[in-house]
Formats: structure tokens, C-alpha cells, sequence
């Protein structure tokens, strides 16, 4: 599998706090990884770093070949790379409709496979209320505008941040269920989340990164079959 997003040697910095410890990470096209972690291990710092939000200090971002570390986020996002941002950081003020058609553009290769009509057959709840403000959507429904959104941009890679995070059972569920439809379209997909359960279920892969440094890479089942080890950088 051919490396879509490889990272290597990565080292990031809040100020002086040391965050990422040279943490080595690859996505390949089509690719579904799971990053998992406890709270503060450095796992929204990774994702930003790779998308130029946090510069690396030290390490290499490379995308398709080419090396993009010290690349603005906005020459990144044109390579394919989207976001679904821990707290959804969708716009309050414009309607539905408005936080949609403001992203819409085609992918890399000029196609647009994720279209207006085909985010609001994914989320009939969004078509429920495209005069709506983004700020009077309950959070759920951000969380659908938000991965909508990202997804209007046909990006090759979507990186979701806790999408399910504080969420109702029964959402979790149907937010679940569109990752795997973003999967299955062969989107790649590094995906943050706390559910390792659900993680396994969709994953290739599963990294996990304790105080910055990856302690585990590997298939979903070599988690699974480590109870120690999820006890003891998962606490499940």
C-alpha cells in the first residue's frame, strides 16, 4: 500500500512543554486508522502537526512523495488532507446550508464524489434544516454539519477528532455508520476516539501514543488480544 501521509521522527513543542516525542506515523491511500491515547497524550497535537497548525521542531511530513513540513495548512488542505475538529468548529452564525456550500470544491484529481445532494442523503437530519444557524443545531446534528463539511471538499485523507464525543448512544451509532460509509467510498481516515470497541471494528490499523511516543502499532486484533496493555495506556 502505496503511503498517502508518512510521518517520521515527529517532535512538536507548546512553548517549552515537549509534546510529540519523535512519533512515526503513515497512513496509506484508502487506509482507516485509529489513533487511541489517554487524555493529553499528544494525540490532537499530532493531528494538527501533520496538518501544519503546530510546526514540527523536528521530523518530516511528507504527502504523496513530497515533503511538506514546513508548508502552510491551507497548501496541505489542497493536497486532500480535511478535518472534523475536536468541538466540530462549525460556523455558529450561517445556516446549514451556508456551512455546506461554503466548503464545497472538487477533490485532487478534479472529481466530486461527495456533492451537496450526496451529504444530505447521508444526513437526512441536516436536510431537515438547511435554513437553520449552525449555533441552533443540538450537538449531534454540528457534529453531522461538521463531517458533512469536510466531506464537500472530497478530501483523499479526513481526520476526525473525537467525533463522538459527548454524544447520545443512539447518535454515536449514526455517526459510526457514516465513517464506515466514508471508509467503504475509499476515503482514508486517521480517526481519534476513545471506543476501542468501535475503533476495532472499523480500523486497519491502531496506533497508540502515551506522553508523545507511539507504544503500539499495529492490527486491531493485536490490540485486542493485549488486555494488559489497553488496561494500561487505554484504562479499558
Amino acid at each position: 500500500m502505496s503511503a498517502l501521509l508518512a510521518a517520521t521522527g515527529l517532535h512538536a513543542y507548546y512553548g517549552e512543554s515537549h509534546i510529540l516525542r519523535g512519533v512515526d506515523i503513515a497512513i496509506g491511500a484508502g487506509e482507516t486508522v485509529g489513533l487511541m491515547g489517554r487524555n493529553g497524550m499528544g494525540k490532537t497535537t499530532l493531528i494538527k502537526t501533520l496538518l501544519g497548525l503546530v510546526p514540527a521542531r523536528r521530523g518530516q511530513v511528507v504527502i504523496d512523495g513530497a515533503e511538506v513540513t514546513g508548508e502552510a495548512p491551507f497548501r496541505r488542505a489542497r493536497r486532500g488532507l480535511a478535518i472534523v475538529p475536536e468541538g466540530r468548529g462549525i460556523f455558529p452564525t450561517l445556516s446549514v446550508r451556508e456551512n455546506l456550500t461554503l466548503a464545497a470544491r472538487p477533490g485532487l484529481d478534479g472529481q466530486r464524489a461527495w456533492t451537496y445532494e450526496r451529504v444530505l442523503e447521508t444526513f437526512p437530519r441536516l436536510a431537515e434544516r438547511l435554513g437553520h444557524g449552525g449555533g441552533q443545531l443540538s450537538g449531534g446534528e454540528q457534529q453531522m454539519l461538521a463531517i458533512g463539511r469536510a466531506l464537500m471538499t472530497n478530501p483523499r485523507l479526513l481526520m476526525l477528532d473525537e467525533a463522538t464525543e459527548g454524544l447520545a448512544p443512539l447518535i454515536r451509532q449514526e455517526i459510526w455508520r457514516t465513517i464506515r460509509i466514508v471508509r467503504e467510498s475509499g476515503i482514508a481516515t486517521l480517526i481519534v476516539d476513545k471506543t476501542v470497541s468501535a475503533v476495532a471494528a472499523l480500523a486497519d490499523r491502531i496506533v497508540v501514543l502515551v506522553k508523545g511516543e507511539v507504544v503500539f502499532a499495529d492490527r486491531p486484533a493485536a490490540l485486542l488480544a493485549d488486555p494488559d496493555l489497553m488496561q494500561r495506556h487505554l484504562g479499558v
